[in-house]
């Protein structure tokens, strides 16, 4: 108890840090740069998100695998730096041409790298060694407040900020992976590398296709928008964020010991919380979304500021219940993956489609709308579904890494 109090004490601290040092640069930057970073930095949020799918691979995996653990480690770790590698790669290739091409480079490649450090430090996690979590996030968080210090004196515009960035979650990610054990496999098992693959991408899915609906707000906000808007929506999601954050650290920490216990059998009343979960949370998120629709077809609504934080209340609610659900059914078995994926694409297209209908005309309040749409939809079709083929995942509870 006492070490998961100090990663979440840490790792608070730093996101704290982190925010805190980006929303001191509006003012500085202005609206026009500050709207032009966060909109690259939304983008590729997605980024990340794709990064920690190997995060929750390990956390289910390595624990199941006793034998196979060393090996499975720094298979994940390797498929973990890819992404991270490929973005630097393409930051330096497109340095001489500046711009906003090489500012999303960037914003790419520091994304995967946030993406690695959490691996990595997962990684400790489960050796045991919560205190190197903290640290890294800690000094990286100290870095950033740094790095925002030279910004606010003028040194440092967003392309440059970004870089002084990456280049602290390089130095971090190096030094947690210098402290990662290398021990010899005691054995091997063939075919461990497309299971991992697929582990990897099903798992991270959902998560990316969260992140993705954001990504296509800032995108529709940089096209129809003004940059201010977009600043307004990035300031309001870095409020519902908190909350979200601190309940999926949360659920990172305990993953280990849900996968012990959902394991085959056990399984069965985790998919069936998940399954009472996600048909409340449909219905009362859908209800909600009418009456804003109702309401906005009546009235004008766009500049109701009581109207948009409680939309933001519902997403936030939303969204810590659907993936509450989603962690669920994700630590029983690999029969599930199919469903979280189906409804995370369903999730996806919904809140694009929303997004493009609804942001223009209603703003802020139909940005966030638009992911209240998105995750009452995935929270449906995961209801559905899973009243649709609970037989046959009950069959396929069979172990697997």
């Amino acid at each position: 108890m006492r070490a998961a109090l100090r990663v979440i004490a840490g790792r608070g601290a730093a996101r704290a840090g982190i925010q805190l040092s980006m929303l001191a640069l509006l003012p500085v930057w202005g609206a026009d740069d500050f709207g032009r970073y966060v909109a690259a930095a939304g983008t590729f949020a997605w980024v990340q998100t794709l990064v920690l799918g190997v995060e929750k691979s390990a956390l289910t995996a390595v624990p199941r695998a006793r034998l196979l653990g060393s090996q499975i480690t720094w298979m994940l770790i390797a498929r973990a730096a890819t992404p991270f590698g490929l973005g630097l790669l393409a930051t330096l290739a497109l340095l001489p041409v500046g711009g906003l091409v090489t500012l999303y480079a960037a914003a790419a490649a520091n994304a995967a790298g946030l993406g690695l450090m959490s691996v990595l430090a997962a990684i400790h996690r489960l050796a045991q060694r919560p205190g190197r979590d903290t640290a890294a996030f800690v000094t990286y968080a100290a870095w950033v407040v740094g790095m925002a210090g030279l910004a606010a004196l003028g040194v440092l515009r967003p392309l440059g900020y970004l870089l002084a960035l990456t280049g602290g979650l390089i130095v971090v990610c190096a030094v947690l992976a210098a402290l990662v054990p290398r021990e010899r496999p005691q054995e091997t098992r063939a075919g461990l590398g497309g299971l991992l693959n697929r582990r990897v991408l099903l798992l991270g899915f959902s998560d990316v296709a969260d992140t993705a609906g954001v990504s296509v707000l800032y995108i529709v906000l940089a096209v129809a928008a003004k940059p201010s808007e977009t600043a307004l929506v990035y300031v309001l999601i870095l409020i519902s964020s908190a909350l979200g954050a601190f309940g999926v650290l949360v659920l990172r920490l305990i993953q280990p010991a849900t996968s012990l216990r959902l394991r085959g059998t056990g399984g069965t009343g985790g998919r069936a919380l998940a399954r009472r979960i996600t048909g409340w949370t449909a219905v009362v998120s859908g209800t909600v979304v009418a009456a804003v629709v109702g309401l906005a077809s009546v009235a004008p609504v766009t500049e109701n500021r009581v109207l948009l934080g409680f939309v933001v209340l519902v997403e936030m609610t939303t969204f810590c219940a659907v993936v509450y659900a989603v962690f669920l059914l994700e630590n029983t078995n690999g029969a599930v993956l199919s469903l979280t994926t189906s409804a995370a694409l369903a999730s996806l297209i919904t809140t694009s489609a929303v997004a493009l209908v609804a942001t223009g005309p209603l703003g802020a309040i139909g940005a966030f709308l638009a992911l209240v749409v998105g995750l009452a939809t995935k929270a449906a079709v995961l209801r559905f579904r899973l009243a649709g083929t609970q037989s046959t995942v009950e069959l396929s509870a069979v172990t697997r890494v």
